[in-house]
């Protein structure tokens, strides 16, 4: 198991492929320093031709977020705030092969 994080600059979006045997999980997402009074962030994740919210982040109230996704292929991470960038963390492990059991 190996620390897994990235950044998403204001207006930007991330690609992030796993690797062969291996999956993302992605636990935790925090706004960075905003200049912007009340500045919000949508945050999403593509997979294919789906895009999906996954979570709002608030400077004032909810300036991070926590929550369980797992990855097995390449994802797009993107977000709405125009002033922070957000910061995605969780990790990434080789995913056992099939038939394989659990220690």
């Amino acid at each position: 198991m190996e620390f897994w994080g990235l950044e998403v600059k204001p207006g930007g979006s991330v690609k992030c492929a796993p690797g062969d045997d291996y999956i993302v999980h992605l636990s935790q997402a925090a706004l960075g320093e905003s200049k912007k009074a009340g500045d919000n962030a949508i945050m999403y994740v593509k997979v294919g031709d789906q895009k999906l919210a996954i979570g709002t982040l608030s400077a004032d109230k909810y300036p991070q977020i926590q929550f369980d996704l797992v990855f097995e292929k390449e994802f797009e991470l993107s977000h709405t705030s125009k002033a922070a960038s957000v910061f995605f963390s969780g990790y990434k492990v080789l995913q056992p092969a099939e038939g394989d059991e659990y220690p």
